[in-house]
């Protein structure tokens, strides 16, 4: 049997979200456009000025960056829709992302299990592997959604319950769109594991911080 939820719901607290028990409303549109348009576009403008008339150069740079963040929008969409299409919950595809789960196994099971489901993520290079202590540290190699993440799986437990708690962000850490990395690093981490130990994996009901 396994369950899934922040510290707040192991301990029975209730759901902040508005959309239900665990649920994340999808990150807001404008906040993708403005948060990568507007940087794109100050930055165009600033390498113009000096060069060319000022109208001209802030004109280049609100066009450009105008461009660049509706493109930035669109990638965001597709990755939205590349999560759904693995089965994976996109959530608020923030570029940090966390999620814990408690899992019916011992310790020792369920490292084992996560070491072979972290392996498993594509272009993953595992730098710290601890039974002892539980820490699972990896790096991803870049790819064309991003430069690569930084992943960290908590293994603890003392009885018949073991969570396992990971973490994923980008390598860059100026990044403010990782298109969905992270989210996927997580989603299919949980579902490898539950593949690992043979155990179905439950609906997605929350997702972190």
């Amino acid at each position: 049997m396994c369950t899934r939820g922040s510290d707040r719901a192991f301990l029975g607290g209730p759901s902040t979200s508005p959309l239900g028990a665990g649920a994340v409303s999808r990150v807001s549109g404008a906040r993708v456009f403005l948060g990568t348009a507007v940087p794109f576009g100050v930055a165009m403008c600033v390498a113009r000025v000096g060069h060319y008339p000022l109208a001209y150069s802030i004109g280049t740079g609100l066009v450009m960056g105008s461009i660049f963040g509706g493109l930035m929008l669109w990638l965001q969409r597709r990755a939205e829709s590349r999560l759904e299409a693995e089965g994976l919950d996109p959530g608020d595809l923030e570029p940090m992302q966390e999620r814990s789960e408690e899992i019916r196994a011992d310790l020792a099971s369920v490292y084992q299990a996560s070491r072979g489901a972290l392996l498993k993520l594509r272009k993953l290079r595992l730098v710290k592997d601890d039974p002892v202590t539980g820490q699972l540290d990896a790096k991803t190699g870049s790819t064309f959604w991003s430069w690569g993440e930084i992943i960290s799986v908590r293994v603890t437990g003392d009885g018949p319950d073991t969570t396992v708690h990971i973490s994923s962000r980008p390598k860059l850490i100026t990044t403010t769109v990782d298109h969905g990395k992270s989210a996927e690093n997580v989603g299919l981490f949980f579902k490898y594991l539950h593949s690992e130990l043979g155990a179905p994996a439950p609906n997605n009901r929350w997702r972190g911080p």
